[in-house]
């Protein structure tokens, strides 16, 4: 057991030099990347040497990754159509047959050494495609359920009518943010605080009103945790189930909280009051097991103290 272990840290150190060299010793210099997406294409130059997805990220291009560019989830999927290098071992699991003879291949594992020419396809044909293939992990912190086989024409629906009301309110947020940089999360962030969530008719709106294809939009509004397309309750409690709250009993608060709510992590009451998630930190070990409201937090939390710290916000 011992020169395994040896080994594995022997390995382990060798890699990290590996990489540390790398940064400082090879200079790839300014390359290229042309992004062609829907019907827009954009064309910027990075420093070569980090990763496609960090280098997209870093040009207000955001892919859709689960795994934070650990190619364990698959769906940071482009096409690339010059450069980009071989397709590594760890893309190969992702990736069906006609994948791979169309130069299909993971952002997070595509190195920026040259100019490269990419095509990024429509979010859902992504995701239709790694549900096809089964090149999908049950556990990690997507899991896209199907109870039915969709007709095509689901995944073209258009934006649904507006109110004079809503439209009001969006085209506040819009104005108030049109000449800021990184307008668009901005008024995604200010349509979540005013919905607790993504209407659809209200993405398709500002999709239109900023000229952007509704996929873009679609794919910010559903990078962020704090972003949700499912109704929101008006209290959201996050229970911690970082190391030290789970071994002082964060579980058992959960399970309580489940059962005097009546619903799951991930759901909303019904009267939209509360809605419960989990979280690996709240930022106060020293006061575990811990959980927060909205932007209260409760530390030294007990079973007994749930019907108090509920009868607050009803």
């Amino acid at each position: 057991m011992a020169p395994i272990l040896i080994m594995n840290i022997i390995l382990i150190l060798i890699a990290i030099v590996l990489i540390i060299a790398e940064r400082l010793l090879v200079n790839y210099g300014e390359c290229k990347i042309i992004v062609k997406q829907d019907d827009a294409e954009k064309e910027f130059v990075v420093e070569g040497g980090d990763s496609l997805l960090a280098a997209l990220a870093e040009n207000k291009i955001n892919l859709s990754s689960s795994c934070g560019g650990k190619a364990t989830c698959g769906y940071c999927k482009i096409k690339v159509v010059g450069g980009g290098g071989e397709i590594l071992p760890t893309e190969e699991a992702f990736m069906s047959r006609q994948e791979k003879l169309d130069n299909m291949r993971l952002a997070c594992q595509v190195k920026v050494r040259n100019d490269i020419e990419i095509y990024i396809p429509d979010y859902l044909t992504t995701v239709k495609n790694i549900v096809a293939n089964r090149s999908y992990d049950k556990s990690l912190r997507w899991v896209f359920k199907i109870d039915r086989q969709p007709k095509e024409a689901e995944y073209e629906r258009g934006p649904a009518k507006i109110e004079a009301r809503e439209k009001s309110r969006i085209d506040e947020i819009i104005n108030a943010y049109k000449n800021v940089k990184s307008s668009l999360i901005l008024m995604l962030q200010e349509i979540n605080t005013s919905y607790t969530y993504f209407p659809e008719h209200v993405l398709w709106y500002l999709s239109g009103e900023l000229g952007l294809p509704y996929s873009h939009v679609f794919r910010v509004a559903t990078f962020y945790n704090a972003f949700s397309l499912k109704p929101r309750g008006k209290n959201m409690i996050r229970v911690c189930l970082g190391t030290s709250c789970y071994v002082k009993g964060g579980n058992r608060i959960l399970h309580s909280l489940e059962n005097k709510l009546g619903i799951k992590v991930g759901e909303t009451t019904r009267d939209l009051m509360f809605s419960l998630e989990t979280v690996n930190c709240i930022g106060c070990c020293g006061q575990s097991p811990a959980i927060s409201v909205n932007d209260e937090i409760y530390g030294y939390v007990r079973i007994g103290m749930m019907d108090d710290i509920l009868r607050k916000y009803k």
